[in-house]
């Protein structure tokens, strides 16, 4: 995961969102960029670009909740039956030692 901060935005609205999205999440890459080449929207509310999509907020405390949301994803088991559930225990089989 990746995320992509503009410094603009970081002055105008999320400097202490990435503060503790870096302090919490030290494992997850960070870029701080003059533009990210979202016009308009970096004067306008906080946001960042994870893994190429835009998520943004009305406020800081919002994309905050948004992105640790979106963590728990990454961070939280798997659920059984989903698509990640097969493709996990595909992989846990073919791992596993032949037993004849």
């Amino acid at each position: 995961m990746s995320l992509k901060w503009c410094k603009k935005n970081l002055n105008l609205y999320s400097q202490a969102v990435y503060d503790l999205i870096v302090e919490e999440h030290p494992e997850i890459e960070h870029e701080v960029v003059d533009c990210a080449d979202k016009c308009g929207l970096c004067t306008d509310v906080p946001f960042v670009v994870r893994n190429n999509a835009t998520v943004g907020a009305r406020d800081a405390q919002g994309l905050y909740r948004k992105l640790t949301r979106g963590f728990s994803f990454v961070t939280k088991p798997v659920l059984p039956g989903t698509y990640e559930d097969a493709a996990k225990k595909a992989a846990e089989e073919e791992q596993a030692p032949v037993t004849n």
